[in-house]
């Protein structure tokens, strides 16, 4: 039996409190649904020695203005998915929060907590006893990766099914602080560092995701490559956002998840916009795709047959909504 480190746990009432706790005590960490950072605790990839926990703040709510749709970081992942407003404005979303685990985690996981997502890797996620017999990994405790096999590189996985999602959206984060609160863009969060993935301080708490809302006839999908569709985490995350005006193709984003420390934004697709979207553009649109997602093995699956699913996921969205 895995057993929980000892830890103190607090309950504030605020965000703000919960910031100022954490800089009043050594080694906190803060929890939300507890879907990631419980079983990793069991696990001793982390020990803090004090837990803060954020179920006592104020209710979550999904907020909708005029040129945005800003969801509190509690957010659950089910309401994320079955929301009504957010399964129409954004179906993308609603569908890759609806991919999430299983239900009973997707009551419990939070958008801000899946945002914030550890990285994963196959020599990483497993007990401090597998860890220690195996020499233990450059992520965790040791000084060699298995993955590369070397010393000075952590390839483990961003494997979210939102990131992917809200890369595409251009989101945003809400970052608070003692020295107050700052917004971060999505696409400057994630750097290609396993072992430090996220540009963001010490202590700071996330609050708020901010989505700007899309043009009238946007239209996406997520498409999700696991080998059990009740449960796992992603082998492959593919996020297609865009929009059509008449015949041509007026914006178009995808986005590669799973793969490495940083989802791959696809670099090229603004030689297809202001054209027709046919059958020649979608598969020169799925050889870029195949061309720039390298899957790292952090995670299971042949990484040539993941990086060969990533054009067939992106030929399946593309038909699907545009043709």
């Amino acid at each position: 039996m895995l057993r929980m480190p000892e830890f103190e746990y607090h309950h504030p009432k605020t965000a703000e409190e919960a910031v100022a706790l954490w800089n009043s005590l050594e080694d906190a960490m803060y929890v939300a649904g507890g879907t990631d950072l419980l079983p990793n605790m069991k696990h001793k990839l982390f020990t803090p020695k004090h837990v803060i926990g954020l179920t006592g703040l104020p209710k979550p709510k999904i907020h909708i203005s005029e040129t945005q749709i800003v969801l509190d970081a509690g957010v659950s992942l089910h309401l994320l998915a079955t929301d009504a407003d957010i399964v129409e404005e954004l179906p993308p979303l609603a569908e890759a929060a609806g991919l999430v685990a299983g239900p009973q985690i997707r009551r419990m996981g939070t958008i801000g907590g899946n945002v914030l997502l550890d990285t994963r890797c196959l020599y990483y996620n497993q007990t401090e006893f597998w860890r220690e017999a195996l020499g233990y990994c450059l992520k965790k405790e040791g000084t060699w990766c298995h993955v590369v096999g070397g010393p000075k590189t952590c390839v483990a996985a961003q494997s979210s099914d939102t990131v992917p999602v809200l890369l595409a959206l251009n989101a945003s984060i809400v970052l608070l602080s003692p020295q107050g609160e700052r917004e971060l863009s999505i696409r400057d969060l994630y750097t290609f560092n396993g072992m430090d993935h996220l540009k963001i301080e010490k202590g700071e708490l996330l609050t708020q995701v901010r989505i700007p809302r899309p043009k009238k006839g946007f239209c996406g999908q997520y498409k999700k490559l696991r080998t059990r569709d009740s449960i796992d985490f992603p082998q492959l995350g593919v996020a297609i956002c865009g929009r059509m005006e008449g015949d041509v193709l007026a914006e178009l984003e995808i986005v590669v998840g799973a793969i490495n420390p940083r989802p791959k934004q696809i670099k090229g697709l603004a030689n297809f916009l202001e054209k027709p979207l046919d059958d020649d553009a979608i598969e020169k649109i799925c050889a870029l795709v195949q061309k720039q997602t390298r899957p790292q093995g952090s995670v299971h699956g042949d990484t040539s047959w993941r990086r060969a699913m990533s054009s067939i996921f992106v030929s399946r969205a593309l038909r699907d909504l545009f043709t």
